[in-house]
């Protein structure tokens, strides 16, 4: 059986987006939405690597123990055999990437860096974010998904996945990752209140820092600008809104905290190359392709 298969029966659970990559580090990759769950995946036979795009903490561990709690723009890098268990308090938005063949050296520099871990390895990198959210558009694209583009974007993620690690197994501080620690507690607020006033002064009140300074913060934290870090978070609310309710787009928008719909849909395209009614469209027709296949693959085989 598939790793990913096994996955799914373990966490009770399907991808919204999954596929595999033919390149030069082939590997197969998913994305879940997932809500309120708990479950415990035991040791893979492969190397994993998750980033969250959006939604509540995920803790990993054991209550009262736990070995890594995740906010949006972090990563983990699961070393093979390692057992874990999920605890997810609200909707979570991620990605997971196999990596099928462990052959090529950008993996095996991978390996080399988790030997002797017992937990997966927590990090946090905006271009490694970047990049796996990319693959994920361009496999939902289907056939006309940029296959080269997305070899492109794999060898990135991989690179800087080793970049960062390599960083912290020496010993060096961060500097955005001590920024973005300052900030945890205003990233959840931000996420579960999109409709409300994010302006840069509500914020930087809130914090108890200046405009400025929250502005340097979130740049080198996240890596982009605190209006487009909100941006950002009210375009992915909305892509999950899309996906997983039959709200009406008017609806979403003011949900996300969108001055209008057509504001939404311009945002909307200008992310994702599809307004949202396109991209409604796209995950349905991906999600009855998958029960299909799905349905096809439980049938009894020929003798």
């Amino acid at each position: 059986m598939d790793i990913w298969r096994k996955v799914h029966r373990l966490i009770k659970a399907k991808p919204i987006i999954g596929g595999r990559v033919e390149g030069a580090i082939p590997l197969y990759a998913e994305r879940y939405l997932l809500q309120g769950v708990d479950r415990v995946v035991p040791g893979l036979e492969t190397l994993g690597l998750i980033t969250q795009f959006g939604g509540a903490r995920v803790h990993e561990g054991e209550v009262g123990h736990w070995r890594a709690v995740t906010l949006p723009s972090q990563s983990l890098l699961v070393p093979r055999g390692c057992a874990t268990h999920w605890h997810y308090s609200g909707t979570v938005d991620f990605a997971l990437f196999y990596f099928i063949d462990e052959s090529p050296a950008a993996v095996q520099r991978l390996i080399s860096l988790t030997e002797g871990a017992e937990a997966p390895l927590l990090f946090s990198d905006p271009l490694v974010g970047a990049t796996a959210l990319e693959i994920m558009n361009e496999l939902n694209k289907g056939s006309g998904g940029d296959k080269a583009f997305i070899d492109a974007l794999v060898e990135v993620m991989l690179k800087q996945t080793w970049r960062v690690l390599s960083e912290q197994k020496s010993g060096k501080l961060s500097p955005r990752n001590v920024h973005l620690a300052r900030l945890q507690t205003l990233l959840p607020y931000i996420r579960e209140h999109l409709a409300a006033d994010l302006r840069a002064e509500t914020l930087a009140e809130m914090a108890g820092v200046s405009i400025a300074h929250l502005r340097r913060l979130f740049q080198d934290a996240a890596g982009v600008p605190l209006h487009r870090f909100v941006l950002n978070a009210r375009i992915e609310q909305a892509r999950k809104l899309l996906a997983t309710t039959s709200f009406p787009i008017y609806r979403i928008a003011q949900e996300c905290g969108f001055s209008s719909q057509s504001h939404l849909t311009a945002s909307f395209k200008a992310s994702h190359v599809a307004t949202p009614a396109e991209y409604r469209a796209s995950i349905q027709r991906s999600q009855r392709r998958a029960a299909a296949k799905e349905a096809g693959a439980n049938e009894p085989g020929e003798a």
